[in-house]
């Protein structure tokens, strides 16, 4: 066959796009088609576009494989799809069974679900254990506590006592409504630890009236003029010492006015880094034009050549966590702040602790925390979600637990409630 290739890659996007072109190319006599979903977890969604698509493509491979680090990342009936593709028409899910994991999932029966799926699927199951792969133990550092400067500490006092005067007017209110008022609440306070001018930006569903004070709405809004944030400071004496030592150094944050921040900061100081978070645009089928913007492609390339000068990146979690590897040549990493997601967090401890690189070097983490503040509630949530994860996924189990990312764990309102709601 002309211009035939034993190997064909997409994106889910284009199966969604092209899937009945897909289709008529797979159904073309002497084309036995092995057809193999990498993040098989994006076709989680039940009735989903991109679920669908595969769903009907699928009918017409001769072999399906699917790939995923976290086949149930919120609900159990997360694996349906997967096992749809895999044997459609003849899944070892039967329709009765999906009906009982929905029913015990309500009444968290999660021991009678695992025990159904064990015997259902566990054979058909296989995971590579990250202790498996002869890799270095990652090193995490402890906490860099770190002291507010004057107006940051003044800002988050008030911001905190914000949040107790306003908890204490919230009864009456519907459950719904104070769903969104803890959650930007919480919004709000992580901003503070992050960067003070964060506050006056706008959150999704919360218009609540938070800076009413007109001396501090001036110090926030003045707030460059005033001071570096405590943080900042830190940080930067940290990437220098790096730098002396000829190590690149890799920098989380989750808000993008503080990523801004940071680079601008490093500019200033005549540090060369690049910026990669949600509106750095990907590189499309490869074709790069001279004079055009860097996409997130061109950076970590940059990034990872040992030679190109470029030895800090700054990136957002949710933009960054997933399928860029780092790990070749940065071995450092330093997280400015911190969210409650727990999935993202993971997802970025592994950037620069991988395969083909950390079975000879070490992995270092820092974290840099504002001394009593909701820096280390964060920390220590995030270090009994991840490890309640590694208990699981380590051991010779046949199926996740439920509890590895996001149910029954807490988030931004479990932690509000947490925190500001007395028993």
């Amino acid at each position: 066959m002309e211009n035939a290739y034993e190997l064909y890659l997409s994106t889910f996007h284009t199966v969604l796009n092209d899937f009945k072109d897909i289709i008529k190319f797979f159904s073309q006599i002497r084309i036995n088609v092995f057809l193999i979903i990498d993040e098989a977890h994006y076709i989680k969604q039940l009735g989903g576009s991109w679920a669908n698509s595969l769903l009907e493509i699928g009918k017409h491979a001769a072999f399906k494989g699917v790939l995923t680090g976290t086949p149930i990342p919120k609900s159990y009936k997360d694996i349906f799809n997967l096992f749809d593709f895999l044997w459609e028409g003849n899944s070892p899910l039967s329709e009765d069974d999906k009906i009982q994991i929905t029913i015990w999932e309500k009444k968290k029966e999660n021991e009678n679900i695992k025990c159904l799926l064990e015997k259902r699927v566990g054979p058909l199951f296989y995971r590579v254990r990250k202790k498996d792969l002869g890799l270095i133990p990652p090193i995490f550092h402890d906490p860099i506590i770190v002291k507010m400067n004057s107006s940051e500490k003044n800002i988050y006092d008030f911001v905190k006592a914000k949040v107790l005067d306003l908890n204490e007017r919230d009864y009456f209110i519907n459950e719904e409504l104070l769903s969104k008022l803890w959650r930007g609440r919480m919004m709000r306070l992580r901003q503070s630890v992050s960067y003070p001018k964060l506050l006056l930006s706008a959150i999704n569903d919360y218009n609540e009236k938070f800076v009413d004070n007109s001396e501090l709405h001036r110090q926030i809004k003045d707030y460059d003029t005033l001071e570096i944030p405590g943080k900042l400071g830190v940080l930067t004496s940290m990437v220098l010492d790096l730098k002396k030592k000829n190590q690149k150094v890799l920098i989380w944050s989750n808000f993008i006015g503080t990523l801004e921040l940071i680079k601008s900061h490093f500019l200033s100081l005549g540090l060369y880094s690049e910026l990669i978070y949600g509106k750095t645009p990907v590189r499309r089928d490869d074709i790069i034009i001279i004079g055009e913007e860097k996409t997130r492609e061109d950076i970590r390339d940059e990034f990872l050549n040992i030679d190109s000068g470029l030895d800090i990146l700054i990136a957002n979690p949710a933009a960054c966590a997933e399928s860029i590897s780092l790990h070749k040549t940065c071995f450092h990493a330093i997280y400015y702040d911190l969210s409650y997601n727990c999935a993202q967090y993971i997802q970025s401890l592994d950037r620069i602790h991988r395969v083909g690189g950390s079975e000879t070097n070490e992995a270092h983490y820092y974290f840099l925390q504002y001394e009593k503040s909701i820096d280390q509630d964060i920390k220590q949530n995030l270090e009994a979600k991840a490890q309640k994860m590694y208990d699981v996924i380590e051991q010779d189990y046949d199926i996740y637990d439920l509890d590895i990312y996001d149910s029954n764990v807490e988030d931004d309102i479990e932690a509000y409630k947490r925190l500001f709601i007395v028993k």
